[in-house]
């Protein structure tokens, strides 16, 4: 109870230095939680969440081969990919292991604004001849072909999203931009016109898309032709393209569709070996297998990866600093304590039970700073990870407790400092200031001695003086016959005599 009651009061005493240690124990242990938990979400996006995708596969050209492609000349359509090739890669399904392939088929025209109806107008826009009109139209046969979008995914802003088994021919989804253009809205009719021929379409707004995922470079504001830029972009159900033949075996120029084909794989393995097996059968020229929805998760993590780097370093830091800080604040606490060690020592405490002592005046503000910033870290993980990883939840896993006992190990190593104090402090110090003392004492009671005997010897040594010279005048007087000096005489000369010694001694 002494130990403990010392301890107490000298926390209390010291409250500022106690609160900072509390403070700087409960950030280090928050910050490495938290830091914990953000590691291992990244590790686990990377990892098990990573592996466990069923990416979607595609063969598409390359940035270099894209620009080669002109949107105003439409002998580039020769470069497209045709169904059949398709076929024939999508036989290397088999050869990996897939036993029922799956695909996702998008398919793509320029058309013509017609009547009212008009585009958002590129920065070099020519004259629709050339380009087949300033609108693309977009037909996906499931909603996998949204994800596979080459101008990014998109979600709907107003009214209802396509229906890919539906036989209206009519439905289609304009973006925000094209529908304040032509003052659209859910269920407005808009004309587009034929890339080859004159003959137009009436089609209905059944939706208003937004993009979720950034413009593409020269597919968005900055776009050369208007049918380039993806907010001119149109999608419409599979209907519309058969109810309007649209598609024709035998087509030609701007009527030649642009096929875009999604190979379904079961996981990132899979895409792996189907990568590997469509190079060995030699791509055309200028293309190349990329997967659109895995690029789009790694964007999607991108985030949390950025944010994991950071905290690396952070943890890192919390670890450092806060140990050096709190072992200058430990180390601050026990200086100049020499006097109070030598103290209780004297009144019987041994130098385990000071250490004791010195151990609970660092364990009382630090234990709690760690309790409070260990659970404030694992709740608080979660939503401060959505809230610094763009909306990815960063909970706090069984790793933590790792970094929990690291934390705490720290704490430990500095109590134990703190205990080993008294068994350094040397011989006690009272003892030698109190030595010094008697000897200044002894030595000044010595000369005071040697300063009083001088003092008496001189007094001896006066009166022996004057017992000579009052002999000395006696026998001068008998030697001339002078009668000796009176009583009287006697006395004067020997008062006289008293006050020479008086003044002698004084």
């Amino acid at each position: 109870m002494f130990v403990l009651t010392n301890a107490w009061s000298s926390v209390i005493r010291h409250k500022w230095r106690s609160i900072l240690m509390l403070l700087v124990a409960g950030i280090m242990i928050f910050g490495v939680v938290f830091a914990t938990a953000v590691s291992s979400a990244n590790d686990k996006a990377h990892g098990e969440i990573y592996q466990a995708q069923a990416p979607i596969a595609v063969i598409r050209p390359t940035a270099a081969m894209e620009n080669k492609l002109k949107g105003d000349d439409a002998s580039s359509v020769k470069k497209y990919m045709t169904f059949d090739d398709y076929g024939t890669y999508a036989m290397s399904l088999q050869q990996i292991g897939v036993q029922q392939p799956q695909f996702s088929i998008g398919i793509s025209l320029p058309m013509k604004q017609a009547g009212t109806t008009k585009a958002i107008a590129g920065k070099s826009d020519v004259s629709s001849k050339k380009t087949g009109g300033e609108t693309t139209l977009y037909s996906y046969y499931d909603k996998d072909g949204i994800t596979i979008n080459p101008w990014g995914s998109f979600k709907i802003d107003q009214g209802k999203s396509l229906n890919y088994q539906g036989k209206d021919g009519k439905n289609v989804l304009v973006s925000q931009a094209f529908a304040r253009k032509n003052n659209l809205h859910v269920g407005s009719t808009l004309t587009l016109g034929n890339p080859m021929t004159s003959d137009t379409y009436k089609l209905t707004v059944r939706g208003i898309y937004a993009y979720t995922d950034p413009a593409p470079a020269g597919h968005g504001s900055d776009a050369k032709l208007a049918k380039e830029n993806r907010d001119n972009a149109i999608y419409a159900e599979p209907s519309v393209l058969t109810a309007n033949n649209l598609l024709s075996d035998n087509a030609e120029g701007w009527l030649n569709p642009r096929f875009d084909v999604g190979f379904k794989l079961g996981s990132v393995d899979q895409y792996t070996a189907f990568t590997q097996a469509v190079k060995a059968m030699k791509l055309p020229k200028g293309y190349q297998v990329s997967s659109p929805t895995l690029d789009h998760y790694n964007a999607t993590i991108k985030p949390l990866e950025t944010l994991n780097n950071t905290m690396v370093k952070v943890r890192i830091g919390l670890y450092a600093g806060g140990g050096i800080i709190l072992l200058l604040l430990v180390g601050f606490a026990l200086r100049r304590r020499s006097d109070e060690i030598a103290m209780d020592m004297i009144i019987g405490v041994t130098r385990a039970r000071v250490g004791w002592q010195f151990s609970l005046e660092t364990l009382i503000p630090t234990v709690p700073g760690l309790l409070i910033g260990g659970i404030a870290g694992a709740l608080c993980a979660k939503p401060l990870g959505k809230a610094l990883a763009q909306g990815i939840a960063t909970p706090a896993v069984s790793a933590c407790w790792m970094a929990m006992w690291y934390s705490i190990a720290i704490v430990a190593a500095l109590a134990v400092i703190a205990f080993l104090r008294p068994a350094f402090a040397g011989v006690p110090r009272i003892f030698e200031t109190r030595e010094a003392v008697d000897s200044a004492t002894t030595g000044n009671a010595k000369a005071d001695s040697a300063t009083q005997s001088a003092v008496e010897n001189a007094n001896a040594q006066t009166n022996e003086n004057a017992d000579d010279d009052h002999e000395a005048d006696a026998k001068d007087r008998e030697d001339d016959g002078k009668p000796s000096e009176t009583h009287d005489d006697r006395k004067t000369h020997d008062d006289n005599a008293s006050e020479d010694d008086t003044e002698a001694q004084a």
